[in-house]
């Protein structure tokens, strides 16, 4: 059996937000909102062949000795429930990302992110970790807003 190059992993984060579930679901919608809750976006370009295509630049760090940026492509496609994300990232690195809000009570909603992660067997501990980190200051802020 061979050993397999690319390897895949589910994340699943859950933030309970103190907002009716059709307020969070507005801003997830909002992609100018959406981008800007991560910690690790410094640009974002739409593209120009789609609505719904962008282009984003991350600022990264290595083990906190070596900063480097990286430009992905992302597709977000909006729906009733929530919003789903695909991004293509560098060293074979691919993403799915789906948000949805559901009502705990009337002014209160949670948010769930369910999450798939693939990437070259030697990369995956770092993106799952960068990845994971800046998912949760997603849904913090999120949180805030």
């Amino acid at each position: 059996m061979i050993w397999p190059l690319i390897l895949q992993r589910t994340v699943l984060l859950k933030k309970t937000i103190h907002a009716p579930a059709e307020t969070v679901l507005a801003l997830l919608h909002n992609p100018n909102v959406l981008f800007s809750l991560s910690p690790v976006v410094a640009k974002v370009t739409p593209n120009a062949d789609s609505s719904n295509s962008y282009t984003f630049t991350e600022a990264l760090s290595l083990a906190g000795l070596f900063t480097f940026q990286a430009t992905s492509q992302c597709r977000m496609d909006s729906f009733e429930d929530g919003v789903d994300c695909e991004v293509v990232a560098g060293f074979g690195t691919k993403l799915r990302v789906c948000y949805r809000p559901k009502p705990l009570e009337a002014e209160v909603a949670e948010v769930s992110e369910d999450s798939t992660v693939k990437s070259v067997f030697i990369t995956l501990p770092y993106v799952l970790k960068t990845f994971t980190v800046a998912h949760r200051s997603i849904l913090e802020a999120l949180a805030v807003r």
